[in-house]
């Protein structure tokens, strides 16, 4: 019996430790830098080509990088933020998500315009900033609502003409899904553990067994669905983190198995979320010590790469890097520049505005 124990628990993998949580024990920050990075790769493709949404990935996924990516952030930010809400209770928890939301966008919401005009505008200032285009970029990104994307005057013989920033449609998903979790525990629906587990195990059945095809809803609800899937999957992990176990093996199983499947297969997407959303935890724990340790002295760039990689795609197409791989080597560069100012000016010193109280974190 023991010979056949010992390989089982080195198949499933150990635990997370409570060493795990900390900074330096886990992978978290060079993972978003990784993710952030990959959706550059989707946009080199769809701001240069024809066939917009078919980089290489598509052929092996199914669907663009930049997608996959994204569903990733939001299982990891589910993970993380959950950890934060219930340490610092509601109020503390809508300060802290929005000093690391709003201060580094709106910098960016004023700074992007100017200086992509200043470079590339085509009308005149007063023209520029009384355009209603310009004024519902604005407002309706700060807010933040989506739904305004483009500018006047820019890039207008480009791929995607004047779309300046078409990154931030996330963005108001990633606020719902915090406010969503917070109403949760406000009105005591987050503990114990076993009935939130309950309500979100519900929610993630639906989003897998309706027929969201065939219901001819708004594209508000099909994104809705995709982004809520994968940020409470990380929830889940949160709320069971001394249950999950970190395998390797299990992890390559979960990345291979859709991978595997015929890309038409209903809820092939799903299951990408989770095996891949899995994996990525897996990665963020279980890495070499020394990944691990690399990654906690990376400065937290990864939004600022976000919030700044498409409009200088778009700058570097204006400069002539019209092919995917030139967009990819002029614009990464300046964007983990424009991220640096971003995190060393602005995110960083906002969050340092966070204080508050702790929590104790409950059992169940």
């Amino acid at each position: 019996m023991g010979a056949v124990a010992v390989p089982a628990r080195r198949w499933l993998g150990r635990a997370i430790a409570p060493e795990d949580l900390r900074a330096e024990g886990n992978a978290f920050t060079g993972l978003r830098w990784l993710l952030a990075s990959s959706v550059m790769i989707s946009h080199a493709w769809d701001l240069t080509q024809p066939a917009r949404g078919l980089d290489p990935s598509v052929a092996l996924l199914g669907f663009p990088v930049s997608r996959l990516a994204v569903f990733l952030f939001f299982t990891l930010s589910g993970f993380l933020v959950t950890g934060s809400l219930f340490k610092r209770g509601v109020g503390e928890f809508l300060k802290a998500r929005a000093l690391r939301l709003l201060p580094g966008l709106w910098v960016m919401l004023i700074v992007v315009p100017l200086g992509l005009w200043a470079a590339f505008g085509t009308i005149d200032l007063g023209s520029f900033l009384g355009d209603r285009d310009t004024l519902r970029f604005w407002w309706r990104n700060a807010v933040p609502i989506g739904g305004a994307y483009s500018l006047p005057g820019l890039f207008v013989d480009h791929q995607m003409p004047g779309v300046i920033n078409g990154s931030l449609w996330t963005i108001p998903y990633e606020v719902r899904c915090y406010l969503t979790l917070a109403l949760s525990l406000w009105v005591g629906l987050a503990l114990p553990r076993g009935r939130f587990t309950a309500i979100i195990v519900a929610g993630l059945a639906v989003a897998l067994v309706l027929p969201w095809a065939g219901l001819g809803l708004p594209e508000v609800v099909e994104r809705s669905r995709g982004l809520f899937f994968s940020f409470y999957l990380g929830v889940l992990a949160w709320l069971w983190r001394d249950r999950l176990r970190l395998s390797w093996p299990l992890a390559l199983a979960g990345v291979v198995l859709p991978l595997l499947l015929p890309v038409d297969l209903p809820d092939r997407t799903e299951l990408a979320q989770l095996g891949f959303g899995y994996a990525a935890l897996v990665a963020a724990f279980a890495l070499p010590l020394a990944v691990k340790t690399a990654s906690a002295r990376l400065p937290d760039y990864s939004y600022g790469i976000y919030i700044y990689a498409f409009p200088l795609q778009q700058a570097a197409i204006a400069l002539g890097a019209a092919t995917p791989l030139a967009n990819l080597a002029l614009a990464f560069p300046l964007t983990v520049v424009a991220a640096g100012l971003s995190w060393h000016f602005i995110e960083k010193p906002a969050l340092a505005l966070k204080g508050g109280k702790r929590l104790p974190t409950p059992a169940g």
